[in-house]
């Protein structure tokens, strides 16, 4: 026969090496070692796997942690990993017998299962001759495996972020496997599952494990009383009672689809969505058995009475939604607005559901979205599409209109424009012209006024001189007369030549001259207020 595989020391998977096919005694430490099934986490601090308290652990409940059960780093298990003395020395001095014994070949990275009567044993890599008749393979496993059980010998590997779920049957206490290898020896140690710490429950026997997230609550009945259970990780022990989780975000609820019936007779089919969000958990359990069948019920009643209460004609003018410009020039662009009859529909709803579902359920309604709605009846729909068609075709030649009458409109604005433009640029240019003429006009202007300001000063200075001339000649004339006047005035001959010379200038400038005799004597004879100055008498007396 070959030769079989040897290995030496301790395989690579911290297994260790046993000689023979010997019985795996349960109550040598050594061999096999059996970890507790129930202990307190206090009671292992400094041993292996305590690193992971900080993580999955530190979120388990308190009433969890007394079933917690941690690797022991020092346990193992001694597994055969060659052929026996016995097996060698048979197969050679009998070659039938070794043709006719059981031989078994385990490869690398693989342990098998035996049985040798009702004893379980456990051979490593090699090849291995079974000679006694009650010695048979049970299977070959692959040391990888997270789950290895033959017989009392459960072999568990519990990966980081899960838990191992057992129960001992002897006194019914689950028993919860951290992180690592766990080698347990033990026939009343019963293995179920791994939990998956992230899903929402996980079933610890009859105890169960909730987690709650945020955005959501759980609720239980505690002592019959019902509890609200906040995000966390929450352990339910009977006879206390898990309901379920609810959402406390909003939600959508889908309204089935149902005819109902208009204020005039007209069926008119109708999909609408709910949205909704629970406030107050506890007063909408304790109120509402069926939070969303309630919700459901109570919407559809409300939509087919605020469907009775309105015409098909209310319904038909507001069948198509429509976007306008609000009026506000602060709300910073379009807005768009549902349509009369819809929002008729979402005011009055709220108007109804709102106070009470908040007041009564604690669960706040906040909006509600037609998706569709139709006639249910096929000849009247056609006749109203009928009639839809011939005033959408009302309307398009009515907007084809409005659209040509717009666009003669903005021609003539721009022609108008443009008329304007050219008006502006002919009176600029008039406008610049007579600018043009006015300040030249005024240059003009001010050289002739300079000119006959020039000229009228120097004619009131020639003026100015003429009166000194004047003033200067009159002044010497008067000299010259009063010096001949003196002289005159010396020789009575001077007298009287004076007197001739005064005459003749009363008496120039006259054509004629006619005497009367009686004049003097009339004059004299005449009373005045003022008597006559007498000019002879006068020049006598000077």
């Amino acid at each position: 026969s070959p030769r079989p595989h040897r290995m030496s020391g301790h395989t690579n998977l911290n297994y260790g090496s046993m000689d023979g096919y010997q019985k795996l005694p349960q109550t040598d430490a050594k061999l096999v070692t059996t970890v507790p099934v129930s202990f307190n986490m206090a009671d292992k601090k400094g041993e292996g796997g305590s690193g992971h308290r900080d993580g999955v652990l530190s979120q388990l409940p308190k009433e969890l942690t007394q079933y917690l059960v941690f690797p022991d780093p020092k346990a193992h298990l001694r597994i055969s990993s060659q052929a026996s003395c016995l097996d060698r020395i048979c197969c050679c001095l009998c070659l039938p017998y070794a043709l006719c014994c059981k031989m078994v070949l385990i490869r690398q990275g693989q342990i098998g299962l035996t049985w040798h009567g009702d004893e379980p044993r456990i051979i490593g890599p090699g090849r291995h001759y079974l000679m006694s008749p009650t010695h048979s393979l049970f299977a070959i496993r692959d040391i990888s495996d997270p789950v290895i059980i033959h017989g009392p010998i459960k072999i568990i590997r519990v990966r980081v972020g899960e838990l191992g779920f057992g129960i001992d049957t002897e006194n019914g206490n689950p028993v919860l496997l951290t992180a690592g290898k766990h080698v347990i020896t033990s026939p009343t140690f019963k293995f179920n599952s791994m939990l998956d710490l992230t899903l929402r429950t996980n079933e610890l026997g009859v105890m169960k494990l909730v987690r709650v997230e945020t955005g959501c609550v759980g609720y239980a009945y505690k002592r019959g009383e019902l509890v609200i259970l906040q995000p966390g990780i929450h352990v339910i022990v009977p006879p206390d009672r898990f309901g379920s989780i609810l959402s406390t975000q909003q939600q959508t609820l889908t309204l089935p689809e149902g005819v109902h019936e208009s204020s005039d007779y007209v069926p008119l089919k109708i999909r609408a969505d709910v949205f909704y969000r629970i406030v107050n958990p506890k007063k909408a359990l304790t109120n509402i058995r069926d939070v969303e069948n309630q919700i459901r019920e109570t919407a559809v009643s409300t939509l087919a009475g605020i469907i009775r209460s309105s015409t098909l004609n209310e319904i038909a003018n507001s069948s198509k939604v429509t976007y306008s410009k609000p009026s506000d020039s602060k709300s910073g662009g379009e807005e768009p607005s549902a349509p009369p009859f819809f929002k008729h529909v979402h005011d009055q709803f709220l108007a109804e559901l709102h106070d009470h579902m908040f007041d009564d359920w604690g669960i706040e309604l906040h909006n509600i979205r037609i998706e569709s709605l139709k006639i249910n009846d096929a000849r009247l729909a056609q006749d109203i599409s009928k009639q839809a068609v011939q005033v959408s075709q009302q309307e398009a030649k009515y907007r084809m209109l409005q659209k040509q009458a717009e666009v003669i409109q903005v021609e003539a604005n721009n022609k108008k424009t443009q008329t304007l433009k050219d008006m502006e640029a002919r009176t600029e240019c008039i406008r610049s012209k007579a600018d043009a003429d006015a300040a030249a006009k005024l240059k003009e202007a001010e050289a002739n006024n300079t000119i006959i300001l020039k000229r009228a000063q120097a004619e009131a200075k020639a003026m100015v001189e003429r009166a000194r001339a004047e003033k200067e000649a009159k002044e010497l004339l008067g000299q010259g007369e009063a010096k001949y006047a003196e002289f005159l005035a010396k020789t009575a001959l001077g007298s009287d030549l004076a007197k001739l010379r005064v005459q003749a200038d009363m008496m120039s400038g006259l054509n004629q001259v006619a005497y009367v005799p009686h004049l003097p004597q009339i004059l004299k004879q005449t009373t005045f207020t003022t008597p006559l100055a007498d000019p002879l008498a006068e020049g006598k007396s000077s």
